[in-house]
């Protein structure tokens, strides 16, 4: 049943690889491409072949070995890893493995140099129409492009989104935009609520907070009060959401969450495409028992079975069907959706 053996503190990374195997659109673009051997990447596609398509349980000592060669200084052997920091340096060595390898990047800029129909000859003069341009969508390319050195994969575009954190002062309406690149979104366990499901959490992270007294603004040249919230200004087509259950390195919060099978973004709430409604339906779910320096995890995947989907626990290499997880969930830790 395609299950991984558990070589010591390794099931955040036994999950990792389940939920990304048992994910159609991050599992296919990895194995679609030929990689350098000896890249993390060309590591991950080994593994996915003998899970998904020789239909193997394995002892993945390569693969674990490759992780630890290539993040030896954020994770140590016989420690516990975070799966949603994993998440995140995996993310983005294999977006930086594919950008470097001129097959499998496109160019974010006109190769033209064409904007708002002037064509331009030099690339400078280019980049700054761009750049002082008074539209956020424009500013956003430049940001962007600026951000990954001109070059997007299919992968990050697959998995990476956007916020625009918005900072006003309100004493002379003074407003910052800063574009803030994600690999997920991090969501806080509201106390107001009893019984919070996935959507309460994201309208809190969408709600405006009011704060004084630590914020210079560059107009007033005075420390005002000013209000600060993020917007989505982009979604992937995979979604990671990470639920914030550790309030530090010693305080776990176990409060149950309700956990939505589909997120509907309705019009208007994503700013890059205003006008677009975006559904996204439950991939995985990675959950953690314990607490931070001797917990373990698994992973749920949906999964299909006999041309059916299910939904099956990996608990490294003991895999079993089932049900009845997503009302008050204490353990759910991260989890993925998929556009739909």
């Amino acid at each position: 049943m395609q299950g991984l053996s558990n070589l010591g503190f390794t099931c955040a990374i036994n999950s990792l690889v389940q939920i990304i195997c048992r994910n159609d659109l991050l599992r296919n673009i990895i194995l679609s491409y030929d990689f350098q051997e000896n890249t993390l990447i060309a590591n991950l596609k080994e593994i996915l072949v003998l899970l998904h398509i020789n239909n193997k349980s394995i002892i993945p000592k390569k693969f674990v070995a490759c992780i630890y060669d290539n993040f030896g200084n954020i994770f140590n052997y016989g420690e516990q890893i975070d799966i949603t920091e994993l998440w995140i340096f995996l993310n983005q060595k294999i977006i930086s493995e594919l950008n470097d390898n001129s097959k499998y990047h496109n160019a974010l800029l006109n190769e033209n140099k064409v904007f708002n129909e002037i064509q331009y000859s030099n690339y400078n003069d280019y980049i700054l129409a761009f750049k002082n341009s008074k539209y956020l969508n424009e500013q956003f390319i430049y940001y962007y492009a600026t951000h990954c050195n001109n070059k997007i994969s299919l992968w990050q575009n697959t998995t990476q989104g956007f916020l625009l954190n918005i900072t006003k002062c309100k004493k002379c309406d003074n407003t910052l935009y800063n574009f803030e690149p994600i690999s997920a979104l991090y969501l806080n366990i509201p106390d107001n609520i009893d019984n919070p499901n996935i959507i309460n959490m994201l309208e809190d992270l969408l709600n405006e907070n009011n704060y004084n007294n630590d914020w210079l603004c560059n107009k007033c040249n005075d420390k005002t009060e000013y209000i600060k919230a993020s917007k989505i200004w982009s979604l992937p087509s995979v979604l990671f959401i990470i639920i914030n259950r550790f309030i530090d390195i010693n305080i776990k919060n176990t409060k149950p969450v309700n956990i939505n099978d589909t997120l509907c973004f309705t019009k208007g709430t994503i700013l890059y495409n205003k006008d677009e409604e975006k559904m996204y339906k439950l991939s995985s779910i990675a959950l953690h028992v314990g607490n931070i320096t001797g917990g373990h995890y698994t992973s749920i995947c949906s999964t299909q079975v006999d041309d059916e989907n299910v939904f099956l626990l990996y608990n490294d290499d003991n895999i079993s069907k089932v049900d009845n997880f997503l009302q008050k969930n204490k353990e759910a830790y991260m989890l993925i959706y998929n556009l739909i």
